[in-house]
């Protein structure tokens, strides 16, 4: 081994204990890998146990959503069997005057939207009413609406359109002037006529709310008075009037709720407006009650399109009151 260089031996010499350290470092590199290993999979253990139990947690508060979204639905759908019940259904209308109909179409399951009407001594009342809001909200105010209807006309005798009006504002006082939490806006937009059959003669008053009579190629507007029908909370309401005009045999009489004329569509996502409603009522007046129905379900089809969400309550009643019949 003489010809080995010195320094060359001494490496040789060293070479089974730098193999031996080079062991000693793998196996720790490899001790330390395999702890960071455990470490992250026992992290990553805990972490999918924990979104194991939020997710349990998240099914379990989907299944009580849906559980209660179901009883909502069907406590609705009942509230809608309640509300059916004391509306003024198209077949009742025709009792009254064979040629009507009445357009409703609910933004909700139950509506703020009713209609009313009643034969008392020799005249027809009838009424289209709009409640603040729609839905729950709207449907409450309803049946408060219909009540005092029945109490006021046949409780207390009060026929005539304007006094059935004034006489509603003194019952909200009563039952709702001490109810804390009512916004100034909640109460009734509503038109309510008198017809005499006998004389032909037609009694209106309004909260808001028009009459519109087509005649003669051309829509009449008789307005309503801007007196809120509701609460008042300490403001000074004025009193209602009655308007009277005299019907004549063509005559088309419509009592609406805002819901059509505020409708958004159309090509450009605007509101249908008073405007096109009138013009609307002037072009189909002159059809058949059945095909008046269905131009406007059609019209307001056409306009909301796939694009559009309803925003309200839509109500709309058409008749021609000599088309009165006696047997109702």
């Amino acid at each position: 081994m003489e010809w080995i260089p010195g320094a060359i031996l001494d490496l040789y010499k060293l070479f089974p204990i730098l193999l031996a350290c080079l062991l000693v470092l793998s196996i720790l590199v490899h001790m330390w890998l395999f702890k960071k290993r455990t470490r992250l999979y026992r992290s990553d253990y805990h972490r999918m146990k924990e979104q194991e139990k939020e997710s349990r947690v998240v099914l379990r508060h989907r299944d009580q959503l849906r559980d209660r979204t179901k009883n909502y639905e069907q406590s609705l759908t009942y509230a809608l069997r309640i509300q059916r019940a004391m509306f003024l259904t198209p077949k009742q209308l025709r009792t009254h005057f064979p040629d009507s109909f009445i357009y409703h179409r609910p933004k909700d399951i139950v509506s703020g939207d009713f209609n009313w009407a009643r034969r008392i001594n020799g005249r027809i009342l009838f009424s289209v009413a709009d409640c603040t809001g729609h839905g729950v909200p709207g449907a409450f105010m309803s049946l408060l609406g219909l009540e005092f209807f029945r109490q006021i006309t046949v409780g207390l005798g009060i026929q005539d359109p304007a006094g059935i009006l004034n006489e509603m504002n003194r019952q909200f006082d009563i039952v709702l002037g001490n109810t804390e939490g009512l916004s100034l806006k909640d109460g009734i937009d509503l038109a309510i006529c008198a017809y005499d059959y006998k004389t032909h003669m037609l009694e209106y008053a309004g909260a808001f709310n028009s009459l519109y009579i087509a005649r003669d190629h051309e829509i009449l507007e008789i307005k309503g008075d801007r007196i809120i029908v509701g609460p008042d909370y300490g403001l000074q309401r004025g009193k209602f009037e009655n308007r009277r005009l005299k019907i004549e045999n063509d005559d088309m009489l419509y009592m609406f709720t805002d819901g059509y004329a505020d409708q958004f569509g159309g090509p450009e996502g605007k509101k249908f407006k008073y405007r096109r409603f009138r013009h609307l009522l002037m072009s189909i007046s002159q059809l058949s009650v059945d095909d008046q129905l269905l131009k406007l379900e059609e019209n307001m089809n056409e306009w909301m399109g796939e694009r559009e969400d309803q925003i309200d309550d839509q109500t709309i009643i058409g008749i021609r009151p000599a088309s009165f019949s006696s047997s109702g």
